[in-house]
């Protein structure tokens, strides 16, 4: 059509208005992963003894209750695949055998 109008958003504006709705809306699993990834983040060589243990605690006690709630959306069982399992190591044995029966749930294998 001539003289038509044909608005194409930007690339990645989809995606930071999905973020920022999420941010309001978000679930109990998905805010405590993102606190879990800022205490994470802060960790650097330069912390003491006693303040890596009280991160790591803290961390851990996230862990727990994120776990305490079966994920129903890919972003919650993402968030808590990536507390779990860190990329190089699995730093909860026992939450990781219960994700994979989580997953083995949702794609119909249990």
């Amino acid at each position: 059509m001539l003289g038509a109008v044909v608005s194409i958003p930007a690339i990645g504006t989809a995606a930071v208005e999905r973020a920022s709705a999420a941010n309001l809306n978000e679930s109990p699993i998905l805010a405590s992963f993102r606190r879990w990834k800022a205490l994470r983040e802060s960790i650097s060589f330069d912390i003491s003894d006693n303040e890596l243990v009280r991160l790591h605690a803290d961390m851990s006690s996230i862990v727990e209750t994120m776990l305490a709630t079966p994920a129903t959306t890919t972003h919650e069982f993402a968030a808590q695949f990536m507390v779990v399992c860190s990329g190089e190591e699995i730093e909860y044995r026992r939450a990781a055998r219960e994700l994979y029966a989580h997953a083995q749930t949702l794609v119909g294998m249990a």
